[in-house]
């Protein structure tokens, strides 16, 4: 039977990973240049699907009826030292680390590892896994240096006007890209920029960095190390160790860093955030399994946006914030370091987005982006709306 490899997160430890897993599966989290999935695929060369929450199966498919099945779980980062392991794992077997499984290999579908009927074999490699919030960034450089290397063997980059300044020879651009006047920095890690990629004059890039497909780099923009901005991405001012994902908008001055930021969201002009708290102490973090605080043990902690989440101009992100999915921000004041999804909350009152005027906003945003929303996607946020509202309640 033909391999395939299913990406599992329909577990506990994934709460830990809410609000960005509320609207898909951990395994198709952007990190890096690709998402997880993105990167199994051209690892192995063979479908893969989820085993996700159900409500996301729609979209995200899940194991095919017949196969030999290479089950992973979804929040690991591939290394090669996993890679080769998982690639002489035989069948009927299963790879664990610590005692908990990472990986089996099965000719007949099952959602667990059965362990009394499967052969055990411990790694003992490092595991890169992606087990809170901050994971995100925190692993993002490396995911980097991993994709830029798997993206680029063998193939030959296009090259730049003679207006920007190359330092280094770690740059890989893609083709239809504009870039004047700019300057990429390489010395500390690869830059990739994808297909069809503006970036406009004055902007200056460090990398390891990574622009997705379609994005557009406004000008004088600062990226620092460890950027990530997903396909039709929009950033500038001044940001690092940031994951942007894909249709999501930083178009302007203000500072964005150790921050992970959902599809779709905007942040109006003039917006910046925290990510070190004044008395210099570590941070917590809001934590949707735990219903209370988390502590990260470190002292520089940004802000995390689940998708379709926006802030008006001038918003003020303290440390170590999460903002929820759908949320709307129109303050002066400082936004707190919690705000539930679907709020919309402004200085004088918080309640809840009324689910029909969300859909219009999106329906509205479709229209001038010209990339209307799906209705799969739309079923997926009325889920997240009405499981959102039953915890509250």
């Amino acid at each position: 039977m033909l391999l395939e490899v299913v990406l599992h997160d329909r577990a506990p430890w994934r709460e830990h990973l809410l609000p960005m897993a509320f609207t898909r599966p951990v395994g198709a989290f952007r990190i890096g240049i690709l998402t997880l999935q993105e990167k199994w695929q051209l690892l192995f060369d063979v479908p893969v699907g989820f085993y996700t929450e159900p409500y996301l199966q729609e979209k995200f498919h899940g194991p095919s009826s017949s196969a030999t099945y290479l089950v992973v779980r979804a929040n690991l980062c591939p290394t090669m030292d996993l890679v080769n392991t998982l690639c002489t794992l035989e069948e009927g077997c299963v790879l664990e680390k610590d005692g908990d499984w990472i990986a089996y290999k099965i000719n007949k579908w099952s959602p667990q590892p059965e362990r009394s009927t499967l052969k055990v074999h411990n790694f003992e490699g490092e595991l890169r896994r992606i087990q809170f919030l901050e994971d995100i960034y925190l692993e993002n450089a490396k995911q980097i240096v991993f994709d830029f290397n798997l993206l680029t063997k063998d193939k030959t980059s296009s090259p730049l006007h003679p207006s920007n300044l190359v330092i280094g020879d770690n740059l890989y651009v893609g083709t239809n890209v504009e870039a004047f006047g700019c300057t990429f920095n390489t010395a500390q890690g690869p830059i990739y920029i994808a297909n069809d990629v503006l970036i406009e004059q004055g902007s200056h890039l460090r990398g390891p960095i990574a622009i997705g497909k379609g994005a557009r780099v406004k000008m004088g923009s600062r990226l620092y190390p460890n950027v990530s901005v997903g396909p039709k991405a929009t950033i500038g001012g001044e940001v690092n160790n940031t994951v942007m994902w894909e249709n999501s908008a930083k178009g302007h001055d203000g500072y964005l860093g150790c921050a992970v930021i959902g599809e779709g969201c905007n942040l109006g002009a003039g917006t910046s955030n925290s990510n070190l708290q004044n008395n210099w102490k570590a941070i917590k973090l809001y934590d949707y399994k735990l219903v209370d605080w988390r502590k990260t043990e470190r002292k520089k902690v940004g802000a995390f946006m689940g998708d379709f989440a926006m802030c008006g101009i001038n918003s003020s992100i303290t440390t170590g914030a999460v903002i929820g999915v759908g949320v709307q921000l129109s303050m002066s004041n400082i936004i707190p370091k919690f705000v539930p999804d679907f709020s919309w909350m402004t200085d004088e009152k918080q309640e809840t987005y009324v689910w029909n005027k969300f859909e219009d906003m999106l329906k509205e945003r479709g229209g001038m982006i010209n990339e209307e929303i799906q209705e799969t996607d739309l079923r997926i946020l009325w889920e997240v709306y009405c499981l959102t509202r039953r915890e509250e309640n």
